[in-house]
């Protein structure tokens, strides 16, 4: 068993493909599992999640700075 970052990499290997491993995360208190065919493509996977979530936090924190100082415009008006 390996680490990387929160997840645990486990070798799970089947007859079809030996180099399988199961990535898991403890999310909410539910195990969260999901299986890649060899290692290198679960870091892939790990990080494109990690990227991905980067990219939504920084575009609602520059939204919510914007509309601070008054340079987002409001169309959501309530009629």
């Amino acid at each position: 068993m390996a680490r990387y970052k929160t997840y645990k990499i486990e070798n799970t290997p089947s007859e079809k493909f030996p180099q399988m491993v199961t990535i898991s995360k403890k999310i909410k208190g539910k195990l969260f599992e999901k299986k890649f065919i060899n290692e290198p493509k679960a870091m892939v996977w790990i990080e494109a999640l990690a990227a991905e979530k980067l990219i939504i936090k920084g575009s609602t924190k520059v939204k919510g700075e914007l509309s601070s100082i008054g340079l987002l415009p409001q169309t959501d008006y309530a009629w």
